[in-house]
């Protein structure tokens, strides 16, 4: 700092000091006066400030609580979401268990209920395995109707002790005489493979049938398995060739969904 800037500053203040010292008490009691009322717009401005820089703050404090409290509803409602889509899915299962009982109890039939423990992705169209076997009354020779509330489902094959395969109507293997409402055709059910899986269709019948999409097709009794009147399906496709024609059908039951069925044990009395 420059020495000519210094010492006057100095004297200045020396002086201003001893003036002060040598004032009557009232004479310094105006002095005080007139400093603080000049210093006091800048003790304002620091206390407003102060204020904004508190209030700035607890601004801060207060959007960190609400984005913790935003997480927590977050979290909180796919919590809520998660537990309605169960319920959802509990009240689904409940209600075709409640259709499946009600098929059961009115019923003309003496049925075993089972569940699907066994599927193969290569057969899955064409056999499931049942937890019900011999010992729960199912027949060792196989050959009993498997079904739910909504129609056939195909027959037992082989029995075991304590489960059971079920070959399904899609299967080429299980054949069913079947006859079409409203109409006097009559064919044979077996499964076939259409546009890469399979699908049951009816065979054996006119050429000059021409169904109609949505006609229903049962069983008939014939043959001794499959008692009669058991809705199989709907008549999907009607195709017309050779010496007789042939109708694509689309089962009752969604076989690729199963997961509970009937065995047929005999007849209630």
């Amino acid at each position: 700092m420059n020495r000519r800037i210094v010492i006057p500053s100095v004297l200045v203040f020396i002086v201003l000091t001893g003036l002060i010292l040598t004032l009557s008490p009232h004479n310094m009691r105006r002095v005080q006066a007139g400093f603080l009322g000049m210093i006091s717009p800048f003790l304002k401005t620091g206390s407003t400030v102060e204020k904004k820089y508190r209030e700035f703050r607890e601004g801060l404090k207060k959007l960190d609580e609400l984005e913790e409290e935003n997480k927590s509803l977050n979290i909180t409602n796919k919590d809520l979401s998660a537990t309605n889509q169960t319920l959802r899915g509990l009240e689904a299962e409940n209600n075709e268990l409640r259709k499946a009982l009600q098929y059961r109890e009115r019923a003309i039939f003496t049925l075993v209920p089972a569940r699907i423990i066994a599927r193969d992705s290569d057969t899955w169209y064409n056999k499931v395995i049942i937890d019900r076997g011999a010992k729960d009354g199912l027949d060792k020779d196989g050959d009993q109707p498997v079904l739910t509330e909504a129609g056939l489902v195909g027959k037992t094959k082989e029995v075991a002790e304590h489960s059971a395969t079920v070959v399904l109507i899609a299967d080429e293997g299980c054949r069913v005489s079947a006859n079409v409402e409203n109409t006097r055709e009559q064919g044979i059910v077996k499964g076939e493979r259409v546009s890469g899986t399979w699908s049951p269709s009816l065979n054996f019948i006119s050429k000059t049938a021409s169904l109609q999409p949505g006609q229903n097709v049962f069983t008939t009794g014939a043959g001794g398995v499959f008692p009669s009147g058991v809705l199989i399906g709907t008549v999907k496709e009607f195709k017309a060739g050779g010496l007789d024609g042939r109708a694509v059908l689309q089962s009752a039951v969604d076989l690729s969904k199963l997961e509970d069925v009937f065995v047929v044990v005999g007849k209630n009395k």
